[in-house]
């Protein structure tokens, strides 16, 4: 098996409300469902990368509640390495997804036991390929993780959500990964004057290496350490939800930079990923494998 990667990041259970559309300000809306999935950006994106063949660790923190145990069986039925997993006596994190009928989604997070992480406690594997890093758990933890990891770790952050960029901290970045509306919120532009060949070379200028900016459906651009451009157009499906669309992203390119792959051909990868993700039922996502991956690049070369 090619490769490590270290997932430090957020374990919820999200609360997902489907609805004919999202509520306007002030609206109450009747909605058509209600269910509870494993969720949170850390624990996404390692059961994302899981399905490739790689080595997963995650490393988190749950409470001892119903909701941390369910995420402990997801976990448990997962290719991941649980030692740097822990229950602790807090509320386990959790977030609640509003989702109408044209797939759109929101959410609100509640951090919860996800605040209580103690680098001190988090062994750092062996030959550790790549690190996956989120804004879900304190930055602090974040910053610290960085220190622990050999200099030759290739280290990913997810700036989700967006925070005040710390220079020291985007220095040690290797590839920076946001969606345009984070990129903007990084750079603190309007959206009027937001251009994504420009935001990729500004955010570039934070410290990170590369860097890639998710745009839905209308796919994805990065530019690289020696700044070139790369991007492509979105791969068209029926879309059935966006929800964990950018985790399913995140953790496959973690996946696939592990097994050695540049990071265009990775993200490429990533986009199959995601567009498998979304059109396929939620109750039906954890049984999407690689080779259902690797047909969907090919499909689209």
């Amino acid at each position: 098996m090619a490769g490590k990667i270290l997932v430090v990041g957020s374990l919820h259970l999200d609360v997902i409300v489907h609805s004919s559309r999202l509520p306007k300000p002030d609206e109450t809306l009747l909605g058509d469902n209600v269910s509870y999935r494993f969720g949170g950006k850390g624990g996404n994106q390692a059961v994302a990368a899981a399905k490739i063949d790689v080595q997963v660790f995650m490393a988190g923190r749950i409470g001892t509640d119903n909701f941390g145990k369910q995420i402990y069986d997801t976990l448990s039925n997962q290719n991941i390495n649980l030692d740097g997993l822990k229950m602790v006596d807090e509320a386990t994190g959790m977030s609640v997804a509003l989702i109408g009928s044209d797939g759109i989604y929101c959410a609100v997070v509640v951090s919860g036991a996800n605040q209580t992480i103690d680098l001190s406690e988090i062994a750092v594997p062996d030959d550790l390929t790549v690190l996956v890093l989120q804004n879900e758990i304190n930055t602090d933890a974040n910053f610290e993780i960085i220190k622990k990891v050999p200099k030759s770790t290739f280290i990913i952050l997810n700036a989700a959500p967006a925070l005040t960029p710390n220079k020291d901290f985007f220095e040690r970045i290797d590839l920076l990964v946001v969606n345009q509306l984070e990129a903007k919120m990084l750079l603190n532009e309007e959206p009027s004057i937001f251009n994504n060949l420009d935001a990729l070379r500004k955010l570039q200028n934070l410290g990170p290496k590369e860097v890639i900016i998710t745009m839905g459906a209308d796919g994805y651009t990065g530019i690289s350490k020696n700044g070139e451009i790369f991007s492509e157009p979105g791969i068209k499906v029926d879309v059935l939800s966006t929800h964990g669309a950018g985790d399913s992203f995140v953790g496959t390119l973690a996946a696939f930079i592990c097994k050695g792959e540049p990071i265009n051909i990775a993200a490429q990868y990533a986009q199959a990923s995601s567009a498998l993700h979304v059109k396929t039922p939620i109750d039906q996502r954890e049984k999407i494998l690689q080779a259902d991956i690797e047909n969907m690049f090919s499909l689209n070369q």
